[in-house]
């Protein structure tokens, strides 16, 4: 019985986390209200009482409007409603219309994304917070698909003018062959990169990013100009484009290649030894360690792939357990604690959607509750 209740504790918490209705959401509210022998002595307002202490106020609010006026409690929960949850909901709602107007005002569109989408959940009439909040998505989309194609772009300009590196210089036999073995080498790389690209055009277009599968596609038609398959995929990105979506046009080759050219790449180059990673490594400072070992890979290090494994098994390793420390803290509602193991554990590993979800519901938590503590 005992491990019955920590269960079901625990998915009260859980779920004070979630942007949404979820089924584990209705299970515990069926408990809470219906079964249960630890929940029996929970009539409907101390339900409600309960929601709007987890930040859950608008299920709070829905279900003092649900009361039966002949329920014993009734009363005392339209009050609880005017005069504590009423004022807590405009209070978020104008907070977070406040912040998202602001962010919007200075282009900061993902913030403005968020904040809008916060108020969206806690408002009565959301016509124009959800207008307001497909504004924002397409603004996020338009100018990380501009920034994107114009790194992509960037990229492939030096990789193109790289190439001509490989051909033989006045004084070497234009047949060299050890010229002619870099060049082969070279073109395999591109060849490579290009395959990689088709696939990830074709995959974004599958997960409804057309804008992103056009970058792809034109960096892969830029390589490989002549294949018809890219020249169908590109004309099936375009036709599925959304029309709030503008494509940024090729700017005007005006310059030499070698001016299109960032000249201080040189200077920028970076190196690290396998010393330099074990010693990042033996300190723990694992970000670090992660690094110095892509670079001394990328530098073509001794037995490289080998090291960058092994820091990759502990990075892996310790981030699994900062994120089980976290939901551990979380279980036992210290929150701040929780984030700070979660932030920690999705630094390591940004690429586990788990945890960087984690991390953004139990900051969107506290927000949320420290706005319920303040007062009117």
């Amino acid at each position: 019985m005992i491990r019955y209740c920590c269960f079901i504790a625990v998915a009260l918490m859980l779920s004070a986390c979630q942007a949404n209705k979820s089924s584990l959401d209705h299970a515990v509210d069926d408990l809470l209200i219906k079964g249960s022998d630890t929940f029996n002595m929970m009539n409907p307002y101390a339900v409600i009482r309960h929601d709007y202490k987890r930040g859950r106020i608008m299920r709070a609010r829905a279900r003092v409007l649900a009361m039966n006026k002949s329920d014993k409690n009734y009363k005392k929960a339209h009050k609880f409603l005017k005069e504590v949850i009423e004022p807590a909901r405009r209070r978020v709602y104008l907070h977070y219309l406040h912040v998202a107007q602001k962010s919007e005002k200075q282009k900061r569109w993902s913030d403005a994304l968020w904040s809008y989408d916060q108020a969206k959940a806690v408002t009565i009439k959301p016509a124009m917070i959800k207008k307001k909040h497909a504004e924002m998505e397409q603004h996020v989309r338009q100018f990380r698909f501009e920034q994107l194609l114009k790194q992509r772009r960037r990229e492939d300009r030096k990789l193109l003018h790289d190439a001509t590196a490989y051909e033989a210089p006045a004084g070497i036999s234009t047949d060299d062959e050890v010229y002619a073995r870099m060049r082969e080498n070279f073109e395999d790389r591109l060849d490579e990169r290009s395959r990689l690209e088709f696939r990830e055009g074709l995959r974004y277009l599958s997960k409804d990013l057309p804008e992103m599968a056009y970058i792809e596609l034109e960096s892969y038609l830029r390589l490989q100009p002549d294949q018809i398959k890219g020249k169908k995929l590109m004309a099936n990105i375009k036709q599925k484009m959304p029309d709030f979506l503008r494509i940024p046009p090729l700017p005007g080759h005006t310059s030499a290649p070698s001016t299109l050219i960032n000249v201080k790449r040189v200077n920028h180059v970076k190196v690290a030894t396998a010393a330099q990673v074990k010693a990042a490594l033996a300190n723990g400072a694992l970000l670090q360690a992660k690094q110095l070992a892509h670079i001394y890979q990328r530098n073509g290090g001794k037995d490289a792939g080998k090291l960058l494994a092994r820091v990759e098994k502990k990075v892996h390793a310790a981030a699994v357990s900062l994120f089980s420390k976290g939901s551990d803290a979380f279980r036992r509602e210290q929150l701040d604690v929780a984030i700070r193991y979660w932030r920690d554990a999705a630094a390591l590993a940004p690429e586990e959607s788990e945890y960087i979800e984690s991390l953004r519901r139990a900051r969107q938590l506290k927000e949320r509750l420290a706005l319920l503590q303040q007062k009117n």
